[in-house]
């Protein structure tokens, strides 16, 4: 079925870290049907760790659904002109979520040992990469609001990183044909629901090195533009292809 309500989930105690990177960089790590999304000339790569909970298959019941941290590594293209977001990683705790996700989705999810806590304002995320069969990654963050979540301006960069309503997708390479017709890939495009993100001014430090050179960026130059989300509820609809 095309296109109808696929997973439901919550996104709790949200960091988001924003780097700029040149379009060149982003480049390799986006097939060819995208087009790598610049705001002023500047392409963004954004790494977002949570506490993702309820995440469930829509015909199944809230208490069926799975809570777990995570942390994705993300950014941000076009496709014939509709912006969304295109996953580099995802780290998980849930075995089963990383095996479905990777089978059913082809998203490049992997396992990771997560310590998440909470200890006033502050949030305190640690992730370690467990997958043998891929770079080895490592991403750490300490994290507190500084003031109170609002709507960020439509013209802002933050709403130009939040506000993405289509994840894209690929499978078998995305890249179209090959010299002589063979289809080599196809491209999907998941829509997601969400009402207008709330984000709050935060205070944070970020160590992400490993994580951004597991997928073949270099390590940040500079520290994060960063934001928190304390809660947006989600509903992720069928991948449909584009």
């Amino acid at each position: 079925m095309r296109d109808v309500p696929a997973l439901s989930l919550t996104w709790r105690e949200g960091l988001f870290a924003h780097w700029p990177v040149e379009p060149s960089r982003v480049r390799p790590l986006v097939p060819d049907a995208f087009e790598v999304d610049t705001r002023e000339g500047t392409a963004w790569v954004s790494a977002l760790p949570s506490l993702v909970a309820a995440a469930r298959l829509r015909f199944l019941p809230e208490r069926a659904g799975l809570t777990f941290p995570q942390v994705n590594l993300r950014t941000y293209v076009r496709h014939e002109g509709r912006p969304g977001v295109y996953f580099l990683s995802l780290d998980a705790t849930t075995e089963l979520g990383v095996r479905l996700a990777r089978a059913v989705w082809a998203l490049p999810y992997h396992r990771a040992e997560i310590d998440f806590q909470r200890s006033g304002e502050r949030r305190r995320f640690d992730s370690q990469r467990l997958h043998t069969d891929t770079a080895p990654a490592r991403f750490a963050a300490e994290y507190r609001p500084t003031g109170k979540p609002t709507h960020p301006d439509p013209d802002s960069l933050s709403s130009f990183l939040a506000e993405r309503y289509r994840l894209y997708l690929v499978r078998n390479g995305g890249r179209g044909t090959d010299s002589e017709g063979t289809d080599t890939g196809s491209v999907w495009c998941a829509r997601v629901e969400h009402d207008p993100w709330r984000l709050a001014p935060a205070e944070a430090s970020v160590h992400a090195d490993s994580l951004l050179e597991s997928v073949g960026l270099p390590a940040p130059a500079e520290d994060p533009v960063v934001r928190y989300a304390p809660v947006a509820e989600f509903t992720v609809r069928t991948p449909f292809r584009v």
